[in-house]
């Protein structure tokens, strides 16, 4: 389930966020002001950091910018009145991942929040797609096991040679080694073969960017 952090000063907004957010079943904390709000940044990885840009004690530029120190990889959607749009869009140049004008739309918010998430897992799928693993795959015949086996559940290597239409035993014996040891499949006890999870998500990545 993933995680947010509200940072707002003005509780009815924040109240309000946070009631939003966890209606859409997200696990959801929320801070007062950009110092606390840090604190929390620094003790627990979140996946979308909500703030506000103008707030007292420390504003959401100065969040923005540590956040980015601390946590490289977080999503952090800035909060700011229509008067101070372009100072959105210079946060969005140092790293921000999307802002929100006041007053806002609930379904606004719930798209914005969407959109950022989607945008984090498909960057965790590129990680996957770059990395050596997909040359495992490269294969036609690699790639049809691991998607007869995503199908499947388990087979056994006569089910994977039917299902495949492969008469040569020793080339398809070939392949699910290769599988294997990039820990993209794995055996049971009973020599029955499976998706790892890694192969799992790897199949996930192959669909994200529709290989």
């Amino acid at each position: 389930m993933e995680s947010i952090l509200v940072i707002e000063d003005d509780p009815k907004m924040r109240d309000g966020l946070v009631e939003i957010l966890k209606d859409e079943g997200y696990l959801v904390d929320s801070a007062q002001n950009g110092q606390l709000g840090l604190d929390m940044i620094k003790k627990k990885d979140y996946d979308v950091i909500l703030t506000d840009l103008i707030m007292p004690v420390m504003g959401g530029m100065e969040v923005l910018r540590e956040t980015r120190r601390i946590r490289p990889k977080a999503h952090v959607i800035l909060i700011t009145a229509f008067a101070t749009v372009e100072n959105a869009v210079e946060a969005m140049k140092a790293g921000a991942s999307e802002y929100i004008t006041k007053p806002f739309k609930i379904d606004e918010v719930q798209t914005k929040i969407r959109k950022v998430l989607a945008e984090a897992e498909f960057e965790k799928h590129s990680q996957i797609i770059n990395s050596d693993v997909i040359k495992a795959i490269s294969n036609p015949i690699r790639k049809d096991a691991v998607r007869l086996l995503n199908q499947a559940g388990k087979l056994k290597f006569t089910e994977i040679q039917r299902g495949l239409g492969i008469e040569d035993a020793t080339k398809l014996s070939f392949h699910l080694r290769v599988l294997k040891s990039h820990a993209i499949i794995e055996q049971d006890s009973e020599k029955v073969y499976m998706l790892t999870p890694l192969g799992k998500r790897l199949l996930e990545a192959l669909k994200a960017a529709e290989l």
